[in-house]
């Protein structure tokens, strides 16, 4: 290949020797060149350099803005050309490897899906475009605004016109680059920026040639208000309540008037009283007399208090850049034609058309506007009506549709649609998609793509990159495939464990004065029948589980399990509306309601007025596109909801218990609601629930287990069609207060953790006996894994389908496969069972991090997406696969600082053993990582539109993937191919899954964070841990060097 290329560049007469033997140098060094530009070096730093950047990316998006990170990295140019390195690269070295051939196919199916994703992402980036739809009701619309932003110049003389459009990629990092040259009736113009600047706000800059300004601080009508600062100019006046200030060289008759010669002078019609800042009075100045004054004094003039705080002799006033993110951004021009030069001011916002700043220079009119503009479209899209759905007895916004018509006059179509969240309108390759809406409720705003050309290449790479990844793992002539044909036993347990965890990955959160509710009745109330939201049919003791955990991530409050918690917040809600039960992650969400902690009350939520504190919030939050939400949008909204829960609980809508005899949806209505049911059974039902409450307020426990019984008995008698069995009842009761699974994982960690450091252990001292230690272990397990068959089994009889349909289900399943490997190969290696509990820990762990809340009212749309799930929950269970490979690299890292001549064989054969277990952990931890980052793209364009948007969340997700990539690649590269280095990476690779999972949340603004003002402090513990980690690191290097140990096969 590389000959070819060389002989090509010959007949272009690129190289010409000068000497005879000119050419065998110049072919040899062309030779070691290409050589070194398609080398796995090569690779390793092209994908070393993606990686960092892309996480620079995130922290200067952070500190400067997206359009920052946009501008020096992401649309930047360098970065084109490093992609399309990487992708020369990876072409040249699916050559040189010969993934081409048969017996390579799964490997080089997958390497050759990264070039069509990295095509696509080319064909999105230069053809596709986005922009918004604004329609009002009853009106019709062919235009889109950009997304884009431009910088529109338009020339006018006589009727003629000249014009041109940019498109502007740049930010206050970026160098200043753009000069454009128009002609018109043979006159030149050239209109040049001179200055950018983002979030702009105007200040006083001292500066000659300007002229004298008086900043002061005031004091106004408003006195809650304090002190105000204003700005006075030279020869103008301000109103300040019923007082008239005025600067300048004439006098203003009834005005307190300023002036300047060599000093700064007063003069006022009232007297003048000079205060002491530390209290009392200073100088008395009569009235109508000038007096000289300065700075930092505090003056009172017919009640008004007033501080000079700077007196500018000469100043100007400048746009700077500031932190006022809704500041618009304004671009300096320069404005050039003949011999004549204008400076040029424009002002314009991302997202919103330009307003265009006119100048006449040379005899021509130039018009220049910053922002975005109109796109046209071949059809019309017509609002006939914006539906908003709020929840039940709130303002608070739950969903919203639009209702349109596609008026398609070329094509002669004229059809009616359904835009909302997950379901999009598709026409001539644009993709419509519910967005946001007016404040009024009166129009709706439509996100519009157009990429279908990109989006149909890239998802045909996602299909070939997944089919590629799998296969990989069943193929023969794979790297997976080898290190499990190694002859170790803990390597066939291992296979085991994966084909385990395939099948299932493919499958797929007291008040003395409060009314006292005993056991007994909270256990006969929890054992009623409801029906939830969604329609099943379920015990109250399930709602009542599901509802105090959405609203407090709590099993338990102040004590009382969930049934007493309910039913006491039922009929005693004025006791629970003072409660901090309401659970709130975000500290300034917190201080903004006057709570404290992590937990708020009901009425922390409610001003003196009664009036809802976030009313304006979560209004603001919903009306912003889901793409742009930030996470303290998504925490606003999502204790919104649990806001709207309890209060829905308060006034016990929730409580739909009783079956109407007459509906044929089998629909059960809460006590409040109208039902088809009249007499003694219409009394009943209106005053049941009010007489349980009075009968406990009274401690008439016998009249409280009456009216349960009633109800129980109304159920009974027409609801028995659709009510679950009573044995069903019984055992989901008892599956909702074991939680079995949440008490394992503990249980499977420390036992694991245990074994493998006393297996380390034993390898360093043989003569160490482990056998009862195993032996407990392995029973505990075993009554563990049966509680664990036990619980699956229970809740595939409680739902009446296969545990393993959603991504906690599969969580669990994937949990008890692993530490079914363990048993079935712990004969042949007890790290076998050692490893596998450690997974299956992680495993159920990472199942109760990524636990979403049940979903009891209309959750935010964009979350009830299909890919949304799997995508959660394969990503999520990535991490496990990853964190045990650093685990077994710690523990090789540890063998090593313990090697010594005696141990050497023992050490280095389990090194080798626990490299290649790690390896093809990571290698299961690594596809699965990748898909779980395309799922989630799918997801986002599935939702709005955008497969890629270089979040910081999904950015650093696939540093993480480059990372790993990097890892297990190192044993192509000469000087990183040893044990040694590849466990050291194994240990520092998963810091870039704590950045993806935990830094980003907190560090870092984007849609998935948490950070709002100042970031959370670095707890000290992590200082501990990278230091104890660093000296292992550096210990074991020490110690390896000592020994000739293998290089990596």
């Amino acid at each position: 290949m590389e000959n070819l290329i060389f002989k090509s560049l010959i007949k272009k007469d690129i190289f010409i020797p000068n000497k005879p033997n000119g050419l065998y140098y110049t072919q040899n060094y062309m030779k070691k060149l290409l050589n070194f530009l398609f080398s796995m070096q090569m690779m390793g730093t092209l994908i070393a350099v993606f990686a960092i950047s892309i996480g620079a990316a995130t922290f200067i998006e952070n500190d400067f803005g997206t359009q920052a990170a946009k501008a020096v990295v992401y649309n930047a140019a360098w970065f084109e050309i490093l992609l399309f390195l990487i992708t020369v690269n990876l072409a040249a070295n699916i050559y040189r490897y010969k993934l081409y051939k048969k017996e390579k196919w799964a490997m080089g199916l997958f390497h050759v899906s990264f070039i069509i994703i990295l095509l696509g992402s080319g064909i999105t980036r230069y053809v596709g475009y986005e922009g918004s739809m604004h329609i009002r009701e009853g009106k019709a619309t062919s235009q889109i605004t950009s997304i884009d932003s431009y910088v529109d110049i338009i020339v006018e003389e006589n009727g003629n016109k000249a014009e041109e459009s940019i498109k502007l990629n740049m930010s206050a990092l970026s160098n200043v680059s753009l000069n454009e040259k128009l002609s018109l009736n043979e006159k030149n113009i050239k209109v040049s920026l001179k200055h950018y600047i983002p979030n702009a706000s105007t200040s006083l800059i001292e500066e000659a040639g300007g002229t004298p300004v008086i900043t002061f601080a005031a004091t106004t009508e408003n006195k809650m208000q304090g002190m105000q600062t204003f700005s006075l100019d030279y020869n103008s006046h301000k109103v300040l309540g019923e007082n008239l200030f005025s600067f300048g060289e004439k006098e203003t008759e009834l005005a307190t008037n300023f002036s300047y010669t060599d000093s700064l002078r007063i003069k006022s019609p009232y007297p003048i009283k000079e205060l002491n800042m530390m209290g009392g009075e200073g100088a008395q100045m009569e009235s109508n007399k000038w007096y000289t004054i300065g700075p930092r004094k505090l003056y009172e003039i017919n009640g008004i208090r007033l501080i000079i705080k700077n007196f500018f002799p000469s100043a100007k006033y400048k746009y700077v850049n500031t932190q006022d993110k809704k500041a618009p951004t304004v671009l300096v021009f320069d404005v050039k034609s003949g011999e004549q030069e204008k400076e040029l001011i424009v002002k314009g916002f991302k997202d919103y058309i330009g307003t265009p700043e006119t100048t006449q220079i040379n005899g021509l009119n130039v018009s220049v506007s910053y922002g975005s503009k109109y796109l046209n479209l071949p059809f019309f899209i017509k609002l006939n009506d914006f539906q908003l759905e709020r929840y039940p007895g709130s303002m608070s916004p739950s969903s919203f549709a639009s209702e349109v018509t596609l008026i398609d006059t070329l094509s002669s179509i004229k059809k009616d649609y359904r835009i909302y969240m997950n379901n999009i309108l598709k026409h001539q390759g644009f993709r419509f998609y519910q967005s946001s809406y007016d404040t009024d409720e009166g129009g709706t705003i439509l996100s519009v793509n157009h990429d279908q050309w990109g989006m149909m290449v890239t998802y045909f790479g996602y299909f070939l990159m997944i089919v590629g990844m799998v296969w990989s793992l069943i193929a023969s002539g794979t790297r997976f495939k080898a290190l499990s044909q190694m002859k170790s036993k803990s390597l066939k347990t291992i296979l085991v464990l994966i084909i385990a965890l395939g099948g299932s990955i493919s499958t797929y959160a007291q008040d003395g004065n409060r009314i006292e509710v005993p056991l007994e009745q909270a256990k006969s109330f929890g054992e009623l029948v409801v029906q939830d939201k969604t329609g099943r049919f379920e015990p109250i003791n399930t709602l009542a589980s599901e509802v105090i955990r959405k609203i407090s991530k709590k099993s338990r409050i102040d004590g009382l399990n969930a049934d007493q918690v309910f039913l006491s917040m039922i009929i005693d809600p004025q006791s629970w509306e003072e409660t901090p039960l309401i659970k709130v992650s975000n500290p300034d969400l917190i201080r903004e309601i006057g709570a404290s902690g992590k937990y708020a009350s009901f009425a922390n939520f409610l001003d003196i007025r009664g009036q809802y504190k976030l009313g304006k919030k979560v209004q603001d939050a919903y009306s912003r596109k889901p793409a742009n939400r930030t996470a303290y949008d998504k925490e606003i909204i999502s204790v919104d909801e649990r806001v709207n829960i309890s209060y829905m609980v308060f006034t016990g809508e929730f409580l739909k218990l009783f079956p109407d005899p007459k509906d044929k949806n089998h629909a059960w209505y809460h006590p409040k609601e109208p039902i088809h049911v009249q007499g003694e059974d219409s009394l009943f039902i209106k005053k049941s629930i009010l007489m349980l409450s009075q009968s406990l307020k009274a401690h008439d426990y016998d009249s409280a287990d009456m009216y349960i019984n009633g109800i129980k008995k109304y159920q009974n008698t027409y609801g028995k069609e659709v009510m679950p069995s009573a044995s069903k009842i019984k055992t989901e009761i008892l599956y909702n207060n074991i939680n079995i699974f949440k008490k394992l994982f503990p249980y499977y960690l420390l036992i694991g953790f245990i074994l493998i450091i006393a297996l380390v252990a034993k390898i360093i001292t043989p003569k160490m006996s482990i056998k009862w230690l195993f032996r407990i272990a392995f029973i505990v397990l075993s009554v563990a894994f049966l509680m664990h068959t036990i619980g699956l089994g229970a809740r595939w009889y409680i739902a009446g389908r296969a545990p393993w349909s959603n991504g906690f289900e599969s969580m669990t399943y994937v949990a008890w496969a692993c530490l079914l490997a363990g048993f079935l190969f712990t004969r042949k290696s007890k790290f076998a069972l050692a490893a596998t509990s450690v997974l299956a820990g992680l495993t159920l762990f990472v199942a109760h991090l990524s636990w979403m809340s049940p979903e009891i009212t209309n959750l935010v749309p964009v979350l009830k997406s299909y890919w949304l799930t799997i995508h959660v929950a394969i990503i999520t269970g990535s991490y496990g696969f990853l964190a045990l490979a650093t685990i077994l690299g710690m523990i090789s890292l540890l063998l090593m600082v313990l090697k010594n001549k005696k141990n050497e064989i023992r050490i280095d054969t389990t090194v080798v053993e626990l490299s290649r277990i790690s390896e093809m952990t990571m290698i299961i931890g690594l596809y699965s990582l990748t898909i779980g980052t395309i799922l989630g793209g799918i997801w986002a364009n599935e939702s709005w539109g955008r497969y890629w948007g270089w979040d910081p969340k999904e950015t650093w997700a696939l540093v993480s993937v480059l990372v790993y990539s990097f890892v297990l690649h190192m044993r192509y590269i000469p000087g990183l191919k040893s044990i040694f280095t590849f466990n050291l990476a194994s240990v520092w690779a998963y810091s870039s899954i704590i950045m993806t999972y935990f830094g980003v949340n907190y560090y870092l603004a984007g849609l998935h964070s948490y950070a709002k003002g100042d970031p959370i402090p670095v707890p000290s513990w992590v200082y501990y841990t990278v230091g104890i980690l660093i000296v292992l690191s550096v210990a074991a290097y020490y110690n390896y060097r000592k020994y000739d140990t293998k290089e990596v096969e």
